[in-house]
């Protein structure tokens, strides 16, 4: 079951790949690794979106299952058809070329079977998640494949969000449509297999703007955190990140390359971003205010193009948030918002916490904060400098300085809604600030060549 649920996900996954090559059309073959591994954010996301309005409409999704299975294999057939005389596998370059490097495949190799391993030790350990996936997201994944019409019964739910969007409970019940089985073991291969396209995705990032050392280098330090396990909480935060990682990293590739065919992609992340989690909304606002001000500062013709792709993801937030959705209960319930943001004591109190705990956000015997601290302090900056750095940075400020104003303003005990949830906001951010500082350092080539030098 596990194995056919992994399968469900592949047309979902080449969907996202086709899409991401006809918008972002590059030749550059070190690009390619970071289309593949953006192709889960952007297949599933668009699989979502378009089955909402399937279901919207009136239609069944197992209907729907068909008609995008057949849309995406007409569309495979058609690429490698057209395409099939021009592939010269000869042109393709050897894996194994350079000694160093391949100790290092085989090292990450090593890691990634122990991290397969541990994953399948949290598994069995909590094959339903935690709490909020079996009070929330799967809970709406059932509504949805069981209820046949009357999925909007979701809605009617008291506790536990009803109001949060449909990116990760569509996902599943698209799965156990393929399955045509509600089993346990479809959310599972979901977030084993975001776990994976999270660790890809950093990596090609990193490969493509620095080095592949470099990559190996960030990848095993993420991985040998607790926190990379946390996917397998079956939460909505896991592929929330990886859509912001997704976010920076493309527009960390924008300033490089200057191919505005990437705004697209960007656009269409931020979207998505707020349709899996209302977290995401603030995305909405911190890029949308970042992409004004980098196109003021270079060519105002990428806000075009930024705002084609933010578009249809946005317009269904608000169609579901507008007509479906019951209202947040965070806004509703804020009582003397005024007086809580001027209260020092709540302002204090968040920013301490704020402070312990990302100190301690890997969740390792030893604060990943300060080994990576210690070994920026050690190695200093790159002197092959990546532009782009103050838009990632302006776009964490706001993400953060917008959950602290939640914070202040929540109408909940604010230690329970601290201790409950800020672990989970500050991780939102990780994947991304790791990206930010590992393109900010020397590389080990770098290091190696500074050393012979």
């Amino acid at each position: 079951m596990f194995l056919l649920s992994l399968l469900s996900l592949l047309p979902r996954l080449l969907l996202g790949f086709w899409i991401i090559h006809w918008v972002w059309n590059t030749t550059d073959k070190k690009y390619l690794p970071v289309k593949i591994f953006l192709s889960g954010a952007i297949g599933f996301g668009v699989s979502s979106l378009a089955s909402f309005l399937w279901i919207w409409i009136g239609f069944h999704i197992s209907i729907y299952v068909i008609v995008e299975f057949l849309v995406v294999l007409v569309w495979t057939i058609f690429i490698l058809y057209k395409n099939y005389k021009s592939i010269n596998f000869s042109k393709l370059q050897p894996l194994f070329q350079n000694k160093i490097n391949n100790y290092l495949y085989l090292i990450l190799t090593f890691c990634l079977l122990a991290f397969a391993f541990f994953l399948a030790v949290n598994i069995l350990d909590k094959p339903q998640g935690n709490m909020d996936a079996w009070t929330n997201w799967n809970v709406v994944s059932r509504f949805i494949y069981r209820g046949g019409e009357n999925w909007q019964s979701t809605f009617l739910r008291m506790l536990d969000h009803p109001d949060y969007p449909f990116f990760m409970p569509l996902t599943n019940a698209i799965t156990w449509a393929y399955l045509q089985k509600d089993s346990f073991i479809g959310p599972i291969a979901l977030h084993f297999a975001l776990s994976f396209l999270m660790i890809g995705l950093l990596s090609s990032f990193v490969n493509a703007l620095k080095t592949f050392q470099q990559a190996v280098l960030l990848i095993i330090l993420f991985i040998a955190q607790p926190m990379a396990t946390s996917s397998m909480s079956q939460y909505a935060d896991f592929p929330l990140a990886y859509i912001i990682l997704a976010v920076g990293g493309l527009t960390l590739i924008y300033f490089q390359t200057r191919q505005s065919q990437i705004v697209i992609l960007i656009g269409f992340l931020v979207g998505l971003a707020a349709w899996t989690k209302n977290e995401g909304i603030i995305i909405v606002i911190g890029s949308t205010l970042t992409w004004f001000l980098i196109a003021f500062l270079n060519e105002l013709q990428v806000l075009k193009k930024y705002f084609a792709g933010l578009l249809f993801p946005l317009v269904i937030v608000i169609l579901f948030k507008v007509f479906l959705a019951p209202e947040n209960d965070v806004v509703s319930g804020a009582q003397n918002i005024f007086a809580n943001l001027i209260n020092l004591d709540r302002i204090f109190y968040i920013l301490k916490n704020f402070g312990i705990i990302f100190w301690n956000i890997g969740g390792g015997a030893i604060s990943l904060v300060a080994i990576l601290f210690i070994y920026a302090i050690l190695i200093g900056n790159s002197s092959q400098s990546i532009s782009g750095g103050w838009a990632i940075g302006l776009i964490i400020f706001i993400q953060f300085f917008s959950y602290f104003i939640i914070y202040l303003i929540t109408p909940y005990d604010l230690r329970w809604h601290i201790k409950t949830s800020m672990n989970r906001l500050i991780f939102h951010l990780v994947p991304l600030l790791l990206l930010w500082l590992f393109t900010w350092i020397k590389s080990p080539e770098e290091i190696w060549l500074q050393k012979e030098g």
